[in-house]
């Protein structure tokens, strides 16, 4: 049987970016800091101040937001800082071990493959390209394209939707506790390696279908060789 013919457990794949396919750079604790000491005191705001994740303050700041106004300026704001930890972070990234030939290995059997991220637009594009990974996907979704984080759903779910598939035909493969949290919502498998923001311990609980400590067990997983 040719490759092409293999039967294959997936239709599809979702890549998350950071910590997955990059090694894990952003420096979280300095970007949550520095978007509370700029939205402190602005008095809606207060609940926000207690926040360490950088998705949650995200999105909470959206959820409080008492109108469209105030929306608006917490994510000039918010946007800004997170657009600038992307930038150092894209200095310093490395792909992670097996990366390159995961993604060479899912072309050559035409399985559809796509990146979904909380990292913005810029960078993405920035890595993909410093990378050789800007063919590799048919489809890139990034923090610019959707209006809440992982792990609210809505940017998963809009990946799933332009693959044209069903989130029972998707393996999301990420390495924390969000992505595995964001595929239970959307109702997809997902394999998280243990090497980015998350250790094993911290995962476990969650129960992925997969638990790895790397990317190169998904070459099984996934009849790839």
């Amino acid at each position: 049987m040719s490759e092409q013919e293999r039967p294959r457990p997936y239709a599809g794949v979702i890549f998350d970016l950071e910590g997955t396919l990059v090694d894990f750079q952003w420096k979280i604790g300095e970007a949550v800091a520095k978007a509370k000491k700029e939205i402190e005191g602005w008095g809606w705001t207060s609940p926000l101040l207690g926040i360490s994740d950088y998705a949650e303050l995200y999105n909470e700041g959206i959820h409080r937001a008492p109108d469209e106004s105030e929306e608006k300026r917490f994510l000039e704001v918010v946007d800004r800082i997170y657009d600038e930890y992307d930038k150092d972070a894209l200095t310093r990234w490395n792909a992670q071990p097996s990366a390159d030939a995961l993604l060479k290995a899912l072309k050559e059997t035409g399985t559809p493959v796509a990146l979904c991220s909380n990292v913005g637009r810029k960078a993405m594009d920035g890595i993909l390209l410093l990378m050789g990974w800007s063919r590799s996907f048919k489809v890139t979704l990034s923090r610019d394209e959707v209006r809440f984080l992982k792990p609210e759903p809505e940017g998963l779910s809009k990946t799933i939707k332009l693959l044209h598939l069903s989130p029972s035909d998707v393996l999301f493969i990420g390495d924390s506790r969000t992505d595995i949290r964001t595929a239970k919502k959307v109702g997809c498998a997902v394999a998280v390696a243990a090497q980015g923001e998350n250790t094993r311990r911290e995962m476990e609980p969650l129960e992925p279908n997969h638990l790895l400590a790397s990317l190169e067990p998904l070459m099984e997983i996934l009849k790839l060789k």
